[in-house]
């Protein structure tokens, strides 16, 4: 059985580290990305995701020479993602030594770039960034394009395409540290095949111990609980464990982010 991932996110503004909630524009800035890197590395983390979460929104491209000193700083695997919308953005990425790839924007405007992509590269290093906001009782694809689309009828459509995961994050939730939106979890297992990685709610470890009991995903995404608490990724693989969930667990000391 594959071990539960616990992977911080870190998300970037183009200037420095910083954290959302609901994804409102007032993001609070909480470091430096490469200082954040290390201290990870240090905690024994499983992979490392980074996002530069405006650069589809200024139509640039993510800073290479920042997110190779990252990569330098990580004995973990390492998820980038930021503006990414061609080929060679991807190409670039994996040449600095990203292990995968995030997607977002490009895959709402094409979702066929996905199985264009996965040809050349191998679905294993395409994730996809679904981030879903709740209105009433149904589920919406949130994005800043100005499209209004179901997340039921998006999953449904691209199903079948060739990707090696997702990192599902609730908008509601995110940065609330109230809990996971374990609904969409459940709805979004039914659909998808590939891994998911759960991301949005995280406060405190009972947090986890209800993710991993309820639902059968094998990976978390976090920030927030990281920054704002002096949880460390130890304590929430215990809590995984707690509930019979197998974890790489190593031992660690606390080291503050800031």
């Amino acid at each position: 059985m594959l071990k539960c991932r616990i992977i911080p996110i870190l998300t970037f503004s183009g200037l420095a580290l910083v954290k959302t909630k609901k994804f409102a524009g007032n993001a609070r800035m909480v470091g430096n990305a490469v200082q954040a890197a290390k201290v990870f590395n240090s905690r024994n983390v499983d992979e490392l995701a980074f996002l530069d979460i405006y650069a589809s929104d200024q139509n640039r491209k993510i800073n290479l020479q920042m997110v190779r000193s990252i990569i330098n700083e990580c004995f973990m695997p390492v998820a980038i993602g930021g503006g990414i919308s061609t080929i060679k953005d991807i190409q670039d990425l994996l040449a600095i030594g990203a292990d995968k790839v995030i997607i977002k924007s490009k895959i709402i405007k094409n979702p066929e770039f996905i199985n264009e992509a996965a040809n050349i590269f191998g679905n294993q290093c395409i994730t996809l960034a679904i981030d879903a906001i709740k209105e009433g009782s149904d589920y919406f694809l949130y994005n800043r394009l100005g499209k209004t689309i179901p997340l039921v009828d998006f999953l449904n459509k691209i199903a079948s395409f060739n990707f090696g995961e997702i990192i599902l994050t609730s908008v509601n939730n995110d940065g609330m540290m109230s809990g996971f939106d374990i609904e969409l979890v459940q709805l979004v297992e039914k659909l998808i095949k590939v891994p998911i990685v759960v991301s949005g709610g995280a406060g405190e470890p009972a947090h986890f111990k209800e993710l991993f009991s309820k639902t059968n995903i094998e990976a978390v995404g976090a920030a927030s609980i990281f920054y704002f608490t002096r949880y460390t990724s130890y304590d929430l693989k215990m809590a995984i464990s707690s509930v019979g969930r197998p974890v790489r667990i190593i031992n660690e000391s606390f080291v503050p982010l800031n």
